[in-house]
């Protein structure tokens, strides 16, 4: 026998020992068929295991690892992608070699789903992965790190950021102020300095607002000289961050900005003057939103006893006015705001979306009314992801009403069968948990006429544990949906446009109900089902689902 043969069977000798172990011990050979991707004998294996012996944990969690460890081999751009998905959604730190895979693919959006993944892990390679993906060949991906690494305080983000900053035209500076304050160690407060003097006036707006909003007082002493700017922007943000800190030697300057003839620097002057205990200059403040000054009538939401006056603008006969109104009086919890509140959540003929525009010094922001939002959804000015986190912001506020007359409001949601709200409306009605609202979910189970009312009431009632066929329904359901495509991708914004949200999924309907349903089910631990379904399922699915199994049995 020559040295190679030897060598050769040396080689072979574990996987040799390890197949001869899996054949009298049956959790081995599930380990030993999931690693020949043989998945259905292995899982087929494991399950009569679990029925004998009980569930192991360790060896579901191995079983996993296997599955990623061979699907982010393959050469499919699907399966790599969806092997991402999975071993992210295990939220395991030994997938983090899986997630790295990601971080050199030639896509920039699979850079970005592998980073968005590995930065959510408590790991220490999680900083070295960080620093690596500022030297992606794509902006996004530099610019996704340059946040997670401002997020997590690394201690190489400040030179790692500047890098980036000076190599970038001019105008992405505006970018840069908000990672500078989110770090907020000693060097990452110079670079902010030196930003809040930067030639370009919106550099200094956004210096300013972000040292507001993450509460720098310590910088206040420069704020203070910029007060007497005559620039309008920077006057506001001045203005804003004098309340936001909650500096009363200001308070003569502020009086003067409250005389402004720029609008936008009155609002804010007057703003902060109410904050820091001046209440004088409220009725002015109020004659603006009655000549329908539409900062003013947002403004108002930080005023509780301006519900009087919001109540006048909702019933006004112009369309911003009442939208303004209304979402200002959700805000102060006034029911007065359902006046005008249907006519913000429920489509009719106008087809109405709705777009955030701030205040010239973006302290301060406005919602506006956009007719044929459909026809209009290419135009930048019409995000209809934006308009739709704006309705279940709304709704989010009027649930905070009394409870009966949101259930009213959820009824009509229903009736309407305003499909886009149904989720978010039956999270609330069941975070309620009151018998009113626990009953229109089960009146909402037997509406035939909308399979996605009815299929979400039931997911809601299995989720509250209440007493009926709730869980077995939901069950049956993800079984008929065993062939429908569980994760599909949207295009990812840059984080400076994203709004706070882990889901970086479409909200297709049945895509949505399934991720939700799933997560019911592992959030239960029901481990048997999900063993069924990854087997029987969508083959696309398995990853998602192994995820899911991964985080259920730590």
């Amino acid at each position: 026998m020559g040295f190679s043969q030897i060598r050769l069977m040396l080689m072979l000798l574990p996987s040799l020992l390890f197949a001869q172990a899996s054949i009298s011990d049956p959790k081995h050979h599930a380990l030993f068929m999931m690693q020949s991707q043989s998945i259905e004998e292995a899982l087929v294996c494991y399950e009569k295991f679990a029925a004998e012996r009980g569930h192991d944990f360790e060896v579901l969690q191995r079983m996993g690892q296997i599955f990623f460890a061979n699907g982010i081999q393959s050469e499919d751009v699907g399966d790599f992608t969806m092997t991402l998905f999975g071993a992210g959604l295990s939220g395991s730190s030994a997938s983090i070699d899986i997630l790295e895979r990601g971080l050199y693919s030639n896509d920039p959006q699979i850079q970005m789903i592998a980073l968005h993944f590995i930065a959510k892990l408590d790991d220490d390679r999680v900083s070295e992965l960080l620093s690596r993906a500022m030297s992606s060949p794509f902006l996004s991906t530099r610019m996704e790190a340059a946040y997670y690494m401002s997020l997590k305080k690394h201690p190489h983000a400040v030179g790692q950021i500047e890098g980036l900053m000076v190599r970038l035209p001019p105008f992405f500076r505006p970018f840069f102020p908000s990672l500078f304050a989110l770090i907020g160690t000693s060097d990452a407060t110079a670079a902010l300095k030196r930003l809040l003097d930067d030639l370009d006036p919106q550099v200094r707006v956004e210096s300013i607002l972000n040292i507001a909003r993450l509460g720098r007082d310590d910088l206040l002493p420069i704020l203070r000289k910029r007060i007497t700017q005559h620039f309008g922007p920077e006057l506001e943000a001045c203005a804003f961050a004098m309340g936001t800190l909650k500096d009363t030697f200001s308070m003569k300057k502020l009086k003067r900005l409250a005389n402004s003839p720029m609008d936008n620097v009155k609002i804010a002057a007057i703003l902060t003057l109410y904050h820091l205990g001046e209440r004088s200059y409220i009725p002015e403040l109020e004659k603006l939103a009655l000549d329908r000054n539409l900062l003013a009538i947002s403004a108002l939401a930080q005023i509780p006893t301006s519900g009087d006056t919001l109540a006048k603008l909702v019933v006004s006969n112009n369309l911003q006015v009442r939208v303004n109104a209304a979402v200002s009086l959700s805000q102060l919890r006034d029911s007065r705001c359902l006046l005008a509140a249907e006519e913000i959540l429920i489509q009719d003929s106008r087809d109405l979306a709705f777009s955030p525009f701030p205040s010239p010094g973006r302290s301060m922001g406005i919602w506006k009314a956009i007719p044929s939002a459909e026809l209009r959804s290419q135009d930048e000015t019409c995000n209809l992801s934006l308009s739709l986190s704006m309705r279940e912001q709304l709704l989010g506020e009027l649930a905070h009403l009394e409870q009966k007359k949101f259930v009213v409001l959820a009824r009509r949601i229903f009736e309407a069968q305003q499909i886009d709200l149904i989720p978010a409306t039956i999270t609330f009605l069941e975070n309620l948990r009151t018998p009113e609202a626990i009953e229109l979910l089960k009146e909402g189970c037997a509406i035939l006429t909308s399979p996605l009312i009815r299929d979400y009431c039931h997911l809601s009632l299995y989720r509250l544990k209440e007493e009926g066929p709730y869980e077995e329904y939901i069950k049956l359901w993800v079984m008929r949906q065993k062939d429908a495509e569980l994760i599909r991708l949207r295009p990812i914004l840059p984080w400076k446009m994203r709004l706070e949200s882990d889901f970086t999924l479409t909200a297709e309907e049945t895509s949505r109900l399934l991720i939700d349903s799933f997560v019911a089910i592992a959030t239960s631990r029901n481990i048997d089902f999900l063993l069924q379904a990854i087997r029987q399922g969508n083959p696309q699915n398995r990853y998602a689902l192994f995820g899911l199994l991964m985080r259920a049995t730590e």
